[in-house]
Formats: C-alpha cells, sequence, structure tokens
C-alpha cells in the first residue's frame, strides 16, 4: 500500500503541476495501478492476464505519449514500462521465476516510473518559474 500511496501522491503532483506530458504520464500510470488492483487475483502461482493486459495497454500509451512529447524522461519511464511487461512474459515463461521475484521486479520498476514523472513535473514546474507571466495590456 505504500507503493500505491506514492503513485496517487506523484499522479496528483503531475496532475496538479505538470505539464500535459506529466499530466498524461501521471494519469495513465495511476489508472494502470487501480486497473491493476481491480483486476488482480492475487495468486500464488501466476500473475495474471487481467494484470498483463493493463500493463500492456499502458506500455502502448506510453510509446504513444513518449513519440508524441519528444522528452528524454519519457523514454525512460517507457523503458521502465517495459521492463514491467517483460517482467509478466519471464514470469509465463519460465516457472523457476517465482511470483515474489516477479511483485519485486514491479515494485522496482514502478519506482522508476514515478521517479520519471516526479522529474518531468519539477521541470515543468521548474520552467514556469522561470518563464514571467505577462501583464494584459
Amino acid at each position: 500500500m505504500i507503493s500505491l500511496g506514492l503513485a496517487v501522491g506523484t499522479a496528483s503532483l503531475a496532475i496538479g503541476y505538470g505539464d500535459q506530458t506529466a499530466r498524461r504520464f501521471g494519469a495513465a500510470f495511476l489508472a494502470n495501478w487501480l486497473v491493476s488492483l481491480a483486476v488482480d487475483n492475487a495468486s500464488a502461482v501466476n500473475t495474471g492476464l487481467g494484470v498483463f493486459c493493463a500493463d500492456a495497454a499502458t506500455l502502448v500509451y506510453f510509446v504513444w505519449a513518449s513519440l508524441r512529447a519528444r522528452q528524454v524522461w519519457t523514454l525512460v519511464a517507457t523503458a521502465f514500462m517495459t521492463m514491467i511487461v517483460a517482467s509478466h512474459v519471464a514470469t509465463a515463461i519460465d516457472l523457476r521465476v517465482t511470483i515474489n521475484t516477479f511483485r519485486l521486479s514491479m515494485a522496482l520498476w514502478s519506482y522508476g516510473i514515478m521517479v520519471c514523472v516526479g522529474f518531468g513535473t519539477w521541470r515543468a514546474w521548474r520552467a514556469r518559474r522561470r518563464t514571467p507571466v505577462q501583464a494584459a495590456p
């Protein structure tokens, strides 16, 4: 639940203070968290097809948004999301990968995405602070 709290905080800051790109990534990341919680079957054996579909859809959205934004931090966040989807595939292919290893990798890559979204939000906030507001004539 700590990860969910951090995800909600990061997404809230991105939506409140970020530019359009940070808002998109923050909202998509939070939506992925909530959908994953809703469809997770909490199995001790497999990762679940519903969570995989949610992560794959988020990856497709990250790729699309990253191509539009053309910012380095979006590419890094997309790479972390790719690692999450790759963890799903590795767990499905190799039965020696335990569910605990899978969950740990998901948590680590999720923290990477949160750092990227936080950086993008901070960058947009800083750019807005540096630009003086023009007075209306």
